[in-house]
């Protein structure tokens, strides 16, 4: 994993870098202005920070053409298998299961369906059982981990992202995941700024 995250961080670097401003800032109005903005102050800023990278450097233009990581990986000198796992990552909506009987952490990708466990030494994000999040998970030699961009939301939502979920799904378009998974964002982000109101009354979706 640390050789996936200094990829990751020097990839992050090259394309944050005076040559490449100006796309950066584009790219930040544009992701802002899919998931809503962001206060330093909030609680999880860092983390939804971090998504905001991992979305500049592995989706974003990916209709148009290659994407940032694609080119760079491209450039650089890594093994197939490496690779192979950084193009594959998976973003998702995600719930923690808790500790299996086998003391595994134990998750439910929501939006494919999917169960998948991480040994409890390799674990060491701050969950509690029935949280529900987004984030992005990887692959490395047959062993799944979760990226640093957890985005926790209400538990009192689960049964409609449920339900989202199981319609995007049937669509089989990874386009269509990540305009979800957006709208899910800026409606947390929404759902921060009137925290009194009920979260069931703000994620509604009709895209």
């Amino acid at each position: 994993m640390d050789k996936l995250f200094s990829v990751l961080d020097t990839a992050m670097d090259k394309y944050s870098s005076q040559d490449h401003l100006e796309n950066i800032l584009a790219a930040k109005e544009e992701y802002f202005e899919l998931t809503g903005n962001l206060s330093d102050v909030d609680e999880d800023y860092e983390s939804r920070m971090n998504g905001f990278n991992y979305w500049y450097l592995t989706q974003r233009g990916s209709e148009q053409g290659e994407t940032l990581i694609q080119s760079f990986l491209g450039q650089e000198e890594l093994s197939d298998d490496l690779k192979e796992a950084i193009l594959n990552i998976n973003h998702s909506l995600f719930e923690y299961k808790g500790l299996s009987f086998t003391k595994k952490h134990t998750f439910k990708d929501i939006l494919h369906d999917k169960k998948f466990h991480i040994p409890r030494d390799k674990f060491h994000l701050q969950l509690i059982k029935d949280d529900i999040f987004i984030a992005r998970t990887i692959e490395v030699e047959n062993e799944v981990f979760l990226l640093n961009d957890i985005s926790v939301l209400p538990q009192d939502i689960r049964s409609i992202l449920v339900k989202e979920s199981k319609k995007v799904r049937k669509l089989q378009d990874k386009n269509r995941d990540l305009q979800f998974l957006m709208a899910v964002e800026k409606l947390k982000t929404k759902w921060r700024r009137y925290g009194h109101i009920d979260p069931k009354k703000i994620f509604k979706f009709d895209f």
